[in-house]
């Protein structure tokens, strides 16, 4: 029973040390935020016709990735001549981002309502179109790859459509940065074997007792 006792009091020690390593790991985990610009059909990337998404990479502790945009049509965002309409409010009905990844992994489950997989990126089909100043519900989607930069681009039927990230505009995250193979499960494995080692004798000798 002694013996019982003193390996039970030697694992708890080491499951409790493990638990403090795994700790900061968890503490770095990805949340970062911004804004990124989207110029007209014309290459302006200035209000009022440029668009602006605003963004979002949230990591979970299952280093899971939550990608989240959304489009900020400006206030005289108008009808440029060439359309039927040239200085009518202009609205925004679609937006899509590239992946530019060959990458498994890139896309976990289905995008957010009115958002399809087109194997490349994602296109979002918007029922309730954005109107000049107004803004979008959140574009979501999760996946299993860190964010690199990529292209976005939004459209209506009609110029300042379509918008983009290329080349005038500015680019936002999208998975494609390779994850490396378990390295948070390895290093918390070698964690746990570094503290292990130092009871390496003590288990010996209640072994041999």
């Amino acid at each position: 029973m002694r013996h019982t006792n003193a390996i039970f009091r030697l694992a708890s020690g080491a499951v409790l040390l493990s638990g403090l390593l795994v700790q900061p790991l968890h503490a770095n985990l990805l949340n970062e935020s911004g804004v990124s610009t989207l110029a007209d059909a014309l290459g302006v990337n200035s209000p009022p016709e440029a668009l602006t998404i605003s963004w979002s990479v949230v990591e979970s502790p299952s280093f899971l990735y939550t990608y989240s945009y959304t489009i900020n049509n400006p206030a005289g965002d108008v009808l440029l001549p060439g359309s039927g309409n040239p200085g009518q409010p202009e609205v925004v009905d679609s937006y899509q981002v590239d992946f530019n990844t060959g990458l498994a992994g890139a896309l976990v489950g289905l995008p957010s309502v009115g958002g399809y997989d087109i194997g490349n990126g994602i296109v979002w089909f918007l029922s309730s179109p954005v109107t000049a100043g107004n803004s979008s519900a959140a574009l979501t989607y999760q996946s299993d790859l860190p964010p690199t930069m990529g292209n976005a681009s939004a459209s209506d039927d009609n110029p300042p459509s379509p918008w983009s990230s290329y080349p005038s505009g500015e680019q936002i995250p999208v998975p494609g940065a390779a994850r490396v193979p378990d390295s948070t499960s390895t290093a918390v494995l070698l964690g746990g074997i570094m503290i292990l080692f130092p009871f390496r004798t003590a288990f010996r000798k209640v072994a041999r007792k």
